[in-house]
C-alpha cells in the first residue's frame, strides 16, 4: 500500500503523544518531519517531550522547534494550566539521557524543504496552535498551494461546549494564524470536540496497551491513565480518555475511520469581543459562504483503538 507523507506539527501532550505513536507505528502513513509550536508547554519542553516519544519508540525522525510564540498574541499559558501537568506528559518517567537531538533548522525552514522536495503532494497534520502553519502560508503561499494535499488539524468545534461557547484551545491560542490557515483554499479536514469527545479509550482498553509487553505499549498506558486522571480534575468525567490529537492522524491512516463529516463554512474570528478565537460554523449553510472546512462528527471507535493497539505492537 502506498504511504501517506506526512509533516507532522505538534505540542506534546499526551494526546499529542498517541498522534505520534499512531503515525510512527502505522504502515500508511510516512513522516517526514516533525516540527513543534508553543501551545500546550512552552517550545523547549514540547520538543524536550517530542524527542523522548521518538527515543522511547525507538524511533529517528526530523523534529524542528518552530514558534515560541502566536503570530499576535502573547504566549500566556502557565505551567499549571491545562490537564497535561507540569512537564505536558506528567505521569511517566522517560531515560534521563536522549541521544536524540532537535535539528539547528526552524520549523519553517525544515517544512519548506521538505515540501519543496517532496515529488507528490503531502498532507500536514496539525495538531497544537496553527502558528507554523500560519507562517509558512502567508510566506510560500505558491509552494502550498502547489505541495500541500490537505490539512487535517485538531482543533475548534461546532456544537459541543467545553467552556466559552464555540472554543477550542488549538484555535483559540493563536486565533490569527488559526484565520490564516481557514482562509488559505487548502482543503481542511477538522477534528473538533465535536467527534474527540466521543472517540474515548476506556479504562480496559488503557490496560490492554501496557499489556503489550513492550516499551511503548507501558509508556502509552501509563501516559493515557494519567491524563485521564487530570483531564477529569480538570474538566469532569466523560466516561473515557480522549485522545483528542490522534483523531487527526487516524483518518490520515484509514479515512474509512470517519462515519460522519459535514463541509461548511468555518469562519475564525479575532477581533477583540466574546467569540475571538472561536470556531464560527455554518452548519445549517445560510451563510451563502464557501465551504471551505469538512467537519468530522463521528468515528469508527473500534477502528481507532485497534489503530492504536497496532501501532503500539510495531513500535519498541
Amino acid at each position: 500500500m502506498k504511504k501517506t507523507p506526512i509533516i507532522l506539527d505538534c505540542d506534546p501532550g499526551h494526546d499529542d503523544m498517541v498522534a505520534l505513536v499512531l503515525a510512527l507505528g502505522s504502515p500508511n502513513v510516512d513522516v517526514k518531519a516533525i516540527t513543534n509550536v508553543a501551545g500546550n508547554k512552552k517550545i523547549e519542553k514540547v520538543v524536550k517531550n517530542t524527542l523522548n516519544i521518538l527515543n522511547h519508540c525507538g524511533v529517528e525522525k526530523i523534529v524542528a522547534a518552530g514558534a515560541e510564540r502566536p503570530l499576535v498574541r502573547q504566549y500566556t499559558r502557565t505551567d499549571s494550566e491545562g490537564a497535561h501537568g507540569i512537564n505536558g506528559l506528567d505521569g511517566f518517567e522517560f531515560a534521563e539521557e536522549n541521544p536524540l537531538r532537535c535539528s539547528e533548522k526552524k520549523a519553517l525552514e525544515v517544512m519548506v524543504e521538505v515540501l519543496r522536495a517532496s515529488q507528490e503532494k503531502m498532507t500536514i497534520v496539525c495538531t497544537g496552535p496553527l502558528t507554523n502553519i500560519g507562517l509558512l502560508l502567508r510566506a510560500f503561499p505558491a509552494l502550498c498551494k502547489e505541495k500541500v494535499e490537505r490539512i487535517s488539524l485538531m482543533g475548534g468545534t461546532c456544537h459541543y461546549i467545553l467552556t466559552k461557547p464555540f472554543m477550542e484551545f488549538n484555535i483559540f491560542m493563536d486565533a490569527e494564524a488559526s484565520k490564516i490557515v481557514f482562509e488559505s483554499g487548502i482543503p481542511i479536514t477538522m477534528y473538533g470536540y465535536d467527534v474527540t469527545y466521543q472517540t474515548l479509550l476506556p479504562p480496559k482498553f488503557l490496560n490492554a496497551l501496557d499489556q503489550v509487553g513492550n516499551q511503548t505499549g507501558h509508556m502509552v498506558s501509563s501516559l493515557l491513565k494519567a491524563f485521564y486522571k487530570m483531564h477529569n480534575k480538570v474538566w469532569g468525567d466523560v466516561e473515557g480518555c480522549p485522545i483528542h490529537d490522534a483523531c487527526a492522524v487516524a483518518g490520515i491512516i484509514d479515512p474509512s475511520v470517519v462515519i460522519r463529516s459535514e463541509k461548511m463554512n468555518v469562519q475564525i474570528p479575532t477581533e477583540p469581543g466574546p467569540l475571538s478565537g472561536a470556531t464560527i460554523c455554518d452548519y445549517a449553510h445560510r451563510s451563502g459562504l464557501p465551504e471551505n472546512v469538512e467537519v468530522v462528527f463521528e468515528m469508527d471507535v473500534e477502528k481507532v483503538k485497534e489503530m492504536i493497539m497496532s501501532a503500539v505492537q510495531a513500535l519498541a
